[in-house]
C-alpha cells in the first residue's frame, strides 16, 4: 500500500519539475533529487525484495509474472533515464544553458510517456493482485 501511494506523489513530483523545467522555469533540483533518491533507497530496495518473491508465489499465474516482469524492467529504466536526465539537466543549470528539458522536447516527452506507463502499469498491478485483499473479493 505505501509503495503505491507514495508512487503517486512521486510521479506527480518528477512530472511536475520535468515538464515545468521544460517550459522555462528554473529546474527544482531539490525536489527532483530528493524523489530520485527516496525511489533509489525506499521504493527500489523495496521493490527488489518485492519481485524476489514474486518468482515464487503459486498465488500468481505465468501471464501475471511476464507483467510483473515487464514493469519492473520498464520501471527500473525510467528512474535510471530520469537520473541521467536529471544530472545532465543540473549540469547544464550550472553551466547557465537553457533549460535542459526544453532544449530536449522530444526526448522530454518520451520520458513523460513511459514514466506514466510505469506508473499506470503499476498501479494496475497493485489494484489487481491487492485489490481483492482490500476491498473484499
Amino acid at each position: 500500500m505505501f509503495s503505491a501511494v507514495s508512487e503517486i506523489v512521486v510521479t506527480g513530483c518528477v512530472i511536475y519539475g520535468v515538464l515545468s523545467n521544460a517550459n522555462g522555469k528554473p529546474l527544482m533540483k531539490k525536489l527532483l533529487g530528493a524523489v530520485f533518491s527516496f525511489e533509489l533507497l525506499v521504493n527500489i530496495v523495496y521493490m527488489a525484495q518485492r519481485s524476489a518473491k514474486a518468482d515464487t508465489s503459486a498465488e500468481l499465474s505465468k501471464g501475471m509474472k511476464i507483467f510483473f516482469a515487464l514493469h519492473g524492467t520498464l520501471s527500473l529504466a525510467m528512474f535510471i533515464m530520469g537520473v541521467v536526465f536529471f544530472i545532465l539537466a543540473v549540469l547544464d543549470d550550472k553551466a547557465g544553458k537553457e533549460t535542459f528539458f526544453q532544449r530536449h522536447k522530444g526526448g522530454t516527452w518520451a520520458f513523460v510517456f513511459f514514466w506514466m506507463v510505469s506508473f499506470v502499469s503499476g498501479e494496475v498491478i497493485f489494484f489487481m493482485h491487492y485489490g481483492k485483499h482490500l476491498f473484499g473479493g
